[in-house]
């Protein structure tokens, strides 16, 4: 087995989703650890922004304007990335939206609008970056799931839960075909953090996400030190809460049990 491990100093990263909240946490933390960094993102006022805030840690940068659900996007990205950067060594698939509402009333369009950009983008980007890592030898993949994506909590965010489940599964089954050929795998698995995910919300049904959402309890810059460090360390599951370990534990210990237990404390909390 070839050896994993990417130092990110001299290392390139590219970012999608990557001009604001953990993505550009994630690519700041990256660059001040010595990584030249591509930040794509289809938001055209922030990018810019994202750019200056980024070069002044003094190292190459790089904005791509860039939406992860279209496939001509996505291979321009990755040939400019390449053309400018001359490779990437790290991938963070970042980019993610919210469908929110009571299931039934949910439409297809909905649904193929999150599963097209949560899942199918990191597909992408896999499909337009890998080759180059796999003909070096090496890098390292990092896909933004959620913790949502191994312990599903609000009946009201299922496609956005299906979309991060799918997530969960894509990077385990990367970390098995890519770790042989010297490619390194994380998925990282945040809680409620401190992000402007909001702004990306496609709600059906009244505030669905009001619905017992607790307040966010760590910051991006606090999850970002977290996946350099893992990346560092060749983990493969980042999550952004310690106790979050125990509760995806004691799920898989008693599934049942721990469903009837959050259909108790779900029952329990008054309704929006």
């Amino acid at each position: 087995m070839h050896n994993q491990a990417v130092r990110l100093e001299g290392a390139v990263a590219l970012v999608t989703g990557g001009a604001s909240g953990i993505g550009l946490a994630c690519a700041a933390a990256m660059a001040e650890r010595g990584a030249d960094v591509v930040v794509a993102d289809r938001n055209r006022r922030r990018l810019p922004e994202a750019v200056a805030f980024l070069q002044a840690r003094g190292k190459r940068v790089l904005g791509i304007d860039c939406d992860v659900s279209r496939d001509e996007d996505v291979e321009r990205m990755a040939a400019r990335a390449l053309e400018v950067m001359g490779r990437v060594d790290l991938l963070m698939n970042n980019a993610g939206v919210v469908v929110a509402g009571p299931v039934e009333q949910i439409s297809i369009a909905d649904w193929e609008w999150i599963l097209n950009i949560n899942l199918l983008g990191a597909v992408r980007t896999l499909r337009a970056l890998l080759p180059q890592m796999l003909e070096r030898g090496s890098g390292w993949v990092i896909n933004t799931a959620s913790f949502a994506g191994l312990v599903p909590h609000n009946p009201l965010t299922i496609p956005y839960d299906t979309s991060k489940h799918a997530v969960v599964g894509l990077s385990a089954g990367l970390a098995l075909y890519l770790r042989p050929r010297g490619i390194g795998v994380s998925v990282l698995c945040p809680g409620y953090v401190a992000t402007n995910l909001a702004e990306n919300v496609r709600q059906v049904g009244g505030d669905a996400l009001e619905a017992g959402m607790p307040d966010a309890t760590v910051t991006a810059d606090q999850v970002a030190e977290r996946v350099v460090e893992a990346v560092e360390a060749e983990r493969f599951l980042i999550l952004s809460q310690p106790e979050h370990a125990e509760i995806w534990a004691r799920r898989a210990r008693d599934v049942d049990r721990h469903i009837a237990r959050q259909l108790e404390v779900l029952a329990s909390r008054p309704r929006p």
